[in-house]
């Protein structure tokens, strides 16, 4: 029995092998890393992992990286909202077809595929969506994200293998860049935007639950053809930062902005971007993200795989900010 992780040098699939590992000691694990992550492939020495080398944009490349291979859990993707248009769909939409092509003529089992509750869009009510809500494409990778999506289940249904799709929230948690922010906003005492008055409420997701969702949608036969919702917290933009500054142990600053005037900001920081290459504090996907409820139901993951959150917003938060706390001193920051 083998798997394949793809993502695995990112904060996700780091968490996914060190607990497959732990979990299943003489499993054979590999890996498809690009060329120019070998460095990065060195940090996973004592995992015993097999690398593959190759690139889910040439189809050539990926020939034999699935042979001898069960289960292939596909996280690697394009995210950043500033990325070039076209490389979203090139690797999140393509590449995922061209790793399914390969994972086909391998004769593979099981693929475990990484979505993401952005499908839904941000016009979504006050009350949680379910996993039949339907998908509100946003361009890049949100779409890209959820015609990969698609390309898994057709070809579950075509090759008659077993598929399942998690769609998580924003994920944190230890060596998270996401809530390294939100620390180094509140202990910079930088002032903080809240748009429609920090009333906006979120789903968030902590990465070690994350991790026991795909590891059980590999391992549970009523997962199979099925999507999955995944969240563990629901809270609001203010009682995120109030908790954050607890943690921190001081205060936060933030000051209240007109959705609309926010995005007129966005647009310009969008310009910023394009002319001088400098990554903007706000965009107008940031204020579409800060600015709508979004919050996703999540009873068909606790009945079917038992997933629950294990451990308090605070716990998790406390967990993730005395990562941050270590990395910071190693970086001499």
């Amino acid at each position: 029995m083998s798997i394949l992780i793809t993502g695995i040098t990112g904060f996700l699939g780091t968490n996914l092998v060190k607990e497959i590992r732990k979990r299943y000691l003489d499993k054979r694990i590999s890996a498809l890393v690009l060329p120019s992550e070998k460095e990065k492939c060195m940090t996973l020495d004592k995992y015993d992992i097999d690398f593959f080398l190759g690139d889910l944009d040439s189809k050539e490349s990926l020939i034999g990286c699935l042979d001898g291979v069960e289960s292939v859990f596909h996280l690697a993707a394009v995210v950043d909202d500033l990325s070039p248009l076209p490389s979203f769909y090139r690797i999140n939409h393509i590449g995922t077809k061209n790793l399914l092509d390969e994972f086909v003529r391998a004769g593979s089992r099981k693929f475990i595929y990484m979505s993401t509750a952005g499908v839904y869009g941000f016009n979504l009510p006050d009350h949680p969506i379910d996993e039949t809500y339907r998908v509100d494409l946003i361009p890049g990778y949100r779409e890209s994200k959820y015609l990969g999506e698609k390309e898994v289940f057709k070809y579950a249904e075509e090759f008659g293998f077993n598929a399942s799709s998690l769609r998580p929230p924003i994920v944190f948690g230890p060596g998270d860049h996401w809530a390294s922010i939100i620390f180094n906003l509140v202990e910079s005492n930088r002032k903080i935007p809240f748009i429609n008055k920090g009333e906006v409420t979120f789903s968030y997701s902590y990465v070690e639950d994350v991790v026991e969702a795909l590891i059980k949608m590999a391992e549970v036969d009523k997962a199979r053809g099925e999507i999955f919702n995944h969240t563990n917290y629901t809270i609001t933009r203010q009682e995120l930062f109030e908790t954050v500054a607890r943690i921190c142990q001081t205060k936060f600053n933030s000051f209240y902005l007109n959705y609309n005037i926010a995005m007129l900001i966005g647009f310009f920081g969008e310009l910023q971007w394009k002319l001088f290459k400098k990554k903007p504090l706000l965009d107008r996907y940031r204020v579409k993200q800060m600015g709508k409820t979004r919050i996703v139901n999540t009873e068909k993951i606790e009945k079917i795989l038992g997933i629950t959150s294990k451990k308090t917003f605070g716990k998790a938060l406390t967990e993730t900010y005395n990562w941050y706390l270590k990395n910071k001193k190693e970086r001499g920051v």
